[in-house]
């Protein structure tokens, strides 16, 4: 599980450092107070894809470092005490890096090590059951089938390792000799070449970037001339107004919720143009980086013209010509012995294969029907779902073609779960599945952002309670902004923005006792809540824990 997340200069956030503990923890706080620039923070150290721009204005540079305690399957990539850490290091300038253990790291690397700790559900990307492929994987959680599974996998590579032997001895020894030589010189020129999979998308930014720096600059420069710098500015004008309605507002009171806002807005106008002014300041021309971004795009591009369409293609080359040449290197093999091995391989996987069918169609009706009754709970009542499965020739997974349909509202035709566009509708999906696979999942922690959009009132407490049950099998983070569902934390994180010297930052605490208390109230009732609304919030924590 998570036990400990450090950010430095990342966004809005100066300095953070959080600890995180077993079952359901929950991050409250008012809209835009940084909530989900945490997240953003965790997603980027799983190896998510960054964008230069979170880099703290005025500094050289981003990090964020997350502490795992492992166990059962993904001990495998701790230390001998069982803790991983991961850092990512983002530059103002240059590519990111990513260290595991203290040991530099290839982004593939790391998001694969990130996909067996957390999953993230929200306004994300990194959503697991979102990737077709992850649903026959499901399915068989589900279905107890994940052991034969593996066992099928198993068999399937070594059937597709003595067919490649097969074919290899075939060709000859001239043949051999002449691929050995083209293939060493392949992972060579890859090798060095050290292409990252993420490179080419930052390059492209950066390289937009820098060629139209000047035209940033003066943009930027202009814009901060007219909002804040200019005699007679915006921010000015701004100024004079408010305080023009603040004189009337003496002989009208129903003018101060008006002058609040317009100095809010005055505020928040300042704020932008210290950020302005920050970006303006940064930029700068730089040819010999823009020379330098251009050569390395020509080099990707000539690597992908000889070696694939992608930079993922290209990388798949360079693992698909490793394996072969150290296949080659074995030596010949005894064709006969081979050939019957294969022979009985082929009849071993059609027997798992139907076995794995049958087990998976008769649990898929059962999955939909646990499904939907997660689904009714939680406001969706229309919903249909529906678990695909189609007939495919036998490969590494079987002979099922697996995936997820949903219709969310009534009139619509199943569609790809993937295809599915509210964020809070999709977040309660992934809640859903989550529940129902909670005992099955070996996904360590979960974390939900803002699942609880588009509901209230009755669902928003059934909410709490179905994420209080996913807590009892996994480590749970969740972002809302609803009373009942932050009532049934285990662990309550506030998170607020506070101005200091003139600048933004990000602050985050655990509340306990009162302090949670007005918490919730003020997540009831607003800035300043009743002492009944008080009394309520003290009542609700009181129930959810009682119900937890």
């Amino acid at each position: 599980m998570l036990e400990y997340l450090t950010i430095k200069n990342f966004a809005l956030i100066d300095e953070l450092s959080l600890p995180f503990h077993e079952g359901l923890t929950i991050l409250t706080g008012e809209t835009g107070a940084g909530k989900s620039i945490i997240v953003d923070a965790l997603q980027t150290v799983l190896g998510e894809k960054v964008d230069r721009g979170i880099v703290r204005t005025g500094t050289d540079g981003a990090l964020v470092e997350a502490s795992f305690m492992l166990d059962g399957s993904t001990r495998e990539h701790s230390t001998g005490s069982g803790e991983l850490i991961i850092r990512r290091e983002v530059p103002n300038k240059g590519r990111s890096r990513a260290f595991i253990n203290g040991s530099l790291t290839p982004m593939t690397q790391l998001r694969s090590t990130a996909d067996s700790l957390v999953d993230l559900h929200g306004q994300h990307e990194h959503q697991s059951l979102l990737k077709v492929e992850m649903h026959l994987i499901v399915l068989d959680a589900f279905a107890g089938l994940i052991e034969i599974s593996a066992r099928y996998r198993e068999l399937f590579a070594e059937r597709g390792a003595l067919v490649r032997s097969i074919n290899r001895t075939e060709e000859g020894s001239r043949e051999k000799l002449a691929r050995i030589d083209y293939l060493t010189f392949v992972v060579k020129e890859l090798e060095s070449a050290d292409l990252d999979e993420g490179e080419e998308e930052e390059l492209l930014g950066e390289e937009r970037i820098l060629a139209s720096a000047q035209r940033l600059i003066d943009g930027t420069g202009q814009a901060l001339e007219k909002v804040y710098q200019s005699e007679g500015s915006l921010s000015e004008e701004l100024g004079q107004i408010v305080n023009s309605l603040r004189q009337l507002q003496e002989v009208d009171g129903r003018l101060a919720e008006i002058v609040d806002l317009l100095e809010e807005g005055r505020t928040q106008m300042d704020e932008s143009s210290y950020l302005l002014r920050d970006y303006t300041t940064s930029l700068q021309s730089d040819p010999s980086r823009l020379n330098q971004v251009t050569d390395r795009l020509v080099f990707i591009g000539d690597m992908k013209k000889k070696y694939g369409d992608t930079v993922r293609e290209v990388l798949k080359t360079l693992g698909s010509s490793r394996e072969e040449l150290r296949e080659l290197d074995e030596g010949e093999v005894d064709l006969e012995t081979v050939r019957a091995r294969v022979a009985e391989l082929d009849i071993e996987l059609q027997k798992i294969a139907k076995e794995l069918s049958a087990g998976r169609r008769e649990t898929a009706v059962r999955m939909e029907k646990g499904f939907l009754s997660e689904l009714r709970d939680l406001a969706m009542e229309k919903v249909k779902f529906s678990v695909q499965i189609e007939d495919k020739d036998l490969d590494e997974t079987g002979i099922d073609q697996v995936e997820f349909l949903i219709s969310p509202n009534p009139g619509e035709p199943l569609m790809p779960l993937r295809k599915i566009a509210s964020g809070g509708e999709l977040s309660r999906v992934m809640l859903a599945l989550k529940r129902i696979l909670a005992g099955n999942d070996d996904i360590p922690t979960l974390v939900f952002d803002e699942v609880d959009s588009g509901i209230g009132g009755r669902v928003a407490a059934v909410l709490g309670e179905k994420l209080k049950e996913i807590s009892r099998h996994h480590q749970v983070l969740c972002i809302t902004h609803l009373a009942p569902v932050a009532a049934y934390a285990d662990n309550h994180i506030h998170v607020e923005k506070e101005e200091t010297r003139g600048r933004t930052a990000i602050k985050a605490k655990y509340l306990s006792g009162d302090e949670r208390v007005m918490e919730l109230a003020r997540m009831m009732g607003g800035f300043e809540p009743t002492p009944g609304i008080v009394q309520s919030a003290r009542e609700l924590l009181e129930e959810s824990i009682g119900i937890g």
